[in-house]
C-alpha cells in the first residue's frame, strides 16, 4: 500500500465527517452566492425581488465582511462552548436564516435573514477546522488539510450547479 493509502486510513470518522459537512455547506453557499445578485436585483414580475444595485451591493458587501471578520470571536466561543454544541447550534441558525431568506421579501428583512446566514457560516467555520486540526497529526496534517482545501474548492464547484 502506498504512503498515501497508509496516511488516508489514519483518519478518524470525525475528521471525514467534518469534511463531509464542510463540502455540503459549501455548496449550500456558493448555490446561494452564486445567483444571490441576480434573485435580489431582478424584476419582481419574474420571481425576484427587484431591489436596486445599491441595496444589493451594500448587502452583499457587509454580509461577506462580517461572514469572514466574525470567525475570529466564533472560534474562540467554540473553544469554551464545545464544538458539538457550537455545531448545533451554527446549523439551527444557518438552515433558519436560509429558511428565512425563501421567504422574506422585503428588503430589511432580507438583509436581516441574510446577516443570520453570514452568522450561522461564522459559527461554523472555525469548528470545522478545529476539527481537522483536531484529527491530524505531524505525519497526517498536511494530507489532511490538502484534503480539506480539496473539499471547500469541490463544493464551491458543485453548488452553483445544483
Amino acid at each position: 500500500m502506498s504512503k498515501f493509502g497508509k496516511v488516508i486510513k489514519k483518519f478518524p470518522r470525525t475528521f471525514w465527517v467534518a469534511n463531509s459537512m464542510e463540502m455540503f455547506e459549501r455548496i449550500a453557499w456558493y448555490g446561494l452566492f452564486t445567483v444571490l445578485a441576480l434573485y435580489l436585483t431582478g424584476s419582481t414580475d419574474e420571481g425576484a425581488l427587484g431591489f436596486s444595485q445599491s441595496e444589493k451591493g451594500l448587502m452583499m458587501g457587509i454580509v461577506t465582511a462580517i461572514l469572514y471578520l466574525l470567525p475570529i470571536i466564533t472560534g474562540a466561543i467554540a473553544d469554551r462552548v464545545g464544538y458539538k454544541k457550537m455545531l448545533v447550534i451554527a446549523y439551527a441558525v444557518y438552515s433558519s436564516g436560509y429558511l428565512m431568506m425563501s421567504i422574506f421579501t422585503n428588503y430589511y428583512s432580507v438583509f436581516a435573514a441574510f446577516l443570520w446566514v453570514a452568522l450561522g457560516a461564522a459559527l461554523f467555520k472555525p469548528i470545522i477546522s478545529a476539527t481537522v486540526t483536531k484529527t491530524t497529526d505531524k505525519e497526517t496534517s498536511s494530507i489532511g488539510f490538502g484534503i480539506f482545501y480539496m473539499i471547500v474548492n469541490v463544493g464551491g464547484f458543485i453548488g452553483p450547479f445544483i
